[in-house]
C-alpha cells in the first residue's frame, strides 16, 4: 500500500503514518541504513537514535513524522496540508492509518476540517479487517459505510481498492493525487489488505481469523503476485530477478552490520534536539 501510494507522489509531497511506518519511510525514499541505525538507537539513525521506529522523522524524504497514538497523526496531517495550501506550492500530504484508527472521533473531525478548508490531503486507510483481534463486524453496525461518512462530511472523492495489488493501489492513488492537485480538495483511498503475522507477536492465538487465513494470505501476497507478473511478461528473467534479490539481501546485511558497529549517542547530547531553533 505504502509503495503504491508513494509512487504516485512527488519527492516534495509529504507523508505521515502511524507507529508502524517503516515501510512508508522506505517507500518515500528513506535510507534503509539510517532506519536500521534508528531501530537500534544508534547516533547514525534518522533522528540520531532518539526517536526509534515509532517516531520516524525525515525531512529529506518528506516523511514528516509518525505517531504511536492511533489516529493522532490524522489531524497533524491536516496542519501540514493547510501549510501547503497557504504556501501555494501545489504539494499534497498523504496520511496513512488503519481501519481501527479510522473509527477514532478525531479522524471524523479531520474529514470535516479537510473538506471545509479544501485541503490538499489524501487519506489512506489500510484496512486489514481487524483491530487487534476484533473483526469489522464486532465494531461496526451493518449500515456503517466509509463512503457515506466521507460524503456526509464533504469529501466527495472516495475509492475502495484491493490493497494487495500494487498496480490497483498505484493507479487509484495516481487518480486521487491528480484530483487533489486539480480540484484542491481532499480524497480518501481505502485499501483492503491483511497482515501476515499476528498483531504483535507470532505466538498470539490466531483463531479469530476467518477468511483471512494463512493459505489465503499466501495466495494473494502482493510480492508473489508482482514476481509472477514480471516473469510472465518477460520484463526480466528468473536469473536476473534472483541476482537482484541476492544483491538486496547483501545490501541489507551490510546495513545491519554497519548499524551494529555504529556508536550510541553521547550522554551530553541528551538535551539536544528538544526544541527547534
Amino acid at each position: 500500500v505504502a509503495l503504491g501510494v508513494c509512487e504516485a507522489l512527488t519527492r516534495s509531497d509529504k507523508v505521515l503514518g502511524s507507529h508502524r511506518s517503516q515501510a512508508l519511510y522506505l517507500a518515500k525514499g528513506g535510507a534503509p541504513r539510517e532506519l536500521i541505525c534508528e531501530a537500534l538507537g544508534k547516533a547514525n539513525g534518522i533522528t540520531r537514535g532518539k526517536g526509534g521506529v515509532m517516531h520516524l522523522i525525515d525531512v529529506k524524504s518528506g516523511h514528516v513524522g509518525s505517531s504511536p497514538l492511533l489516529g493522532s497523526v490524522v489531524p497533524i496531517a491536516s496542519g501540514v496540508a493547510y501549510a501547503q495550501k497557504s504556501n501555494g506550492n501545489r504539494e499534497i500530504t498523504a496520511v496513512f492509518y488503519g481501519d481501527g484508527a479510522s473509527e477514532e472521533g478525531v479522524v471524523y473531525e479531520t474529514y470535516n476540517l479537510a473538506a471545509t478548508f479544501s485541503l490538499p490531503l489524501l487519506f489512506v486507510i489500510e484496512n486489514n479487517l481487524h483491530s487487534i483481534n476484533s473483526q469489522l463486524s464486532d465494531r461496526r453496525s451493518s449500515h456503517y459505510d466509509v463512503s457515506t461518512i466521507a460524503s456526509g462530511l464533504g469529501i466527495l472523492k472516495y475509492k475502495r481498492v484491493d490493497g494487495n495489488s500494487f498496480h490497483e493501489v498505484f493507479s487509484s492513488a495516481k487518480e486521487a493525487v491528480e484530483y487533489i492537485r486539480k480540484e484542491g480538495k481532499p480524497a480518501i483511498l481505502e485499501c483492503i489488505t491483511y497482515r501476515h503475522l499476528a498483531h504483535s507477536t507470532p505466538l498470539m492465538d490466531e483463531k479469530y481469523r476467518s477468511v483471512d487465513n494463512l493459505r489465503e494470505r499466501e495466495r494473494v501476497d502482493c510480492l508473489t503476485g508482482l514476481r509472477k507478473l514480471v516473469l510472465t511478461s518477460k520484463f526480466i528473467s528468473d536469473s536476473e530477478l534472483i541476482d537482484i534479490e541476492t544483491g538486496i539481501k547483501q545490501s541489507v546485511s551490510d546495513d545491519i552490520q554497519y548499524a551494529l558497529d555504529s556508536e550510541y549517542p553521547k550522554s551530553e547530547e541528551l538535551y539536544l534536539d528538544i526544541f527547534y531553533e
